[in-house]
């Protein structure tokens, strides 16, 4: 079931009750959260040079976990404080007017661990080890590609990161700010279901 809003385009209101309960889950666990938009692309070559298949987003959040999970640890043994690091995630997958997919994911941190992404351009060719890098990494080694010649096939949209602070007085403002926002993930136009698979999906937790 759908229904139309300001986007004017339909939202399709099952996807948008599950966005809220993600970010709500993850409020109630980090009452300072970081939410992060990304859009993910394949390349232009033969599809057969890398693997794009059904466990694509699995294994690009599996990836994410392992890396965040080896750089707090690294924090933490280095005397640093770290609190918990549960991931939680939104993502869509959507087609161009020529049929090619790619996706869009919102990532939900503890913002006591990251509260920028950070820089994710190189400097002199080397990149800084943050959590756009991360990011960036996971989602090669998903493909199967491990080159950071890839690295563009991630973007990060312009005024892509927020800030929820649930004891903020301002907190009703910022949640509205991000669900609209995140939201435009459970949008209907666009998708396709003549494959079977799915196009859309959150964490569990």
């Amino acid at each position: 079931m759908s229904f139309n809003t300001h986007y004017h385009y339909p939202l399709n209101r099952n996807h948008v009750k599950r966005i809220q309960d993600t970010l709500n889950k993850s409020l109630d666990e980090y009452s300072r959260t970081l939410v992060l938009r990304v859009d993910l692309r394949l390349p232009d070559f033969n599809t057969a040079c890398y693997n794009a298949d059904s466990s694509l987003i699995t294994r690009f959040i599996s990836s994410l976990n392992a890396q965040v999970n080896a750089n707090l640890l690294n924090r933490q043994n280095a005397g640093k404080r770290v609190h918990p690091r549960r991931i939680r995630y939104i993502w869509t997958r959507e087609f161009s007017n020529c049929g090619k997919k790619h996706y869009h994911v919102a990532l939900l941190l503890n913002r006591e661990n990251y509260a920028y992404p950070g820089n994710y351009r190189s400097v002199n060719g080397e990149y800084s080890h943050n959590l756009a890098f991360m990011i960036m990494e996971a989602w090669v080694r998903a493909l199967e590609l491990n080159h950071s010649q890839y690295y563009s096939l991630v973007e990060f949209p312009d005024n892509g990161y927020y800030h929820l602070s649930k004891n903020s007085p301002d907190f009703t403002t910022q949640y509205a700010v991000v669900t609209t926002r995140i939201n435009y993930l459970a949008k209907e136009y666009s998708k396709d279901y003549s494959d079977g698979q799915r196009n859309f999906g959150c964490s569990q937790y």
